[in-house]
């Protein structure tokens, strides 16, 4: 798998799906997006890991640039040193970093626009 780069929800009513055989497989889902065009547009992989197809900026509702690395969504342009760093602390909070935090991760994220994980940080 590429680098991914962050995360998009594709709208329910997205009509310009290009390069996939199912456009179903992206249509009202949140997926990892491969890369960011310059116009808004994105490439973007199913939920499955399956099949890649591209989209233009209106049928993307809503998206976040981050980093990726062993299963734990990071800090957008983090180096590679400093991104390592991150998924240790992340391991190695109180509760861990699970699916369910990653989910929780990403949908704080996208409601916001940007990458956002306070919440993890915050006192237990």
């Amino acid at each position: 798998m590429d680098k991914i780069l962050g995360f998009a929800y594709i709208n329910k009513n997205a009509t310009t799906c290009s390069g996939a055989l199912n456009p179903n497989e992206f249509i009202g889902q949140t997926c990892a997006v491969m890369e960011f065009g310059v116009d808004d547009c994105v490439l973007v992989l199913n939920p499955q890991g399956t099949a890649l197809a591209s989209f233009d900026k209106e049928d993307v509702q809503r998206s976040f640039k981050c980093g990726y690395s062993l299963g734990i969504v990071t800090p957008p342009d983090l180096d590679i040193l400093n991104q390592m760093l991150y998924v240790t602390k992340a391991e190695q909070r109180k509760g861990g970093y699970n699916n369910l935090v990653r989910n929780m991760v990403i949908a704080a994220s996208l409601s916001k626009g940007e990458f956002s994980d306070s919440f993890l940080w915050q006192k237990q």
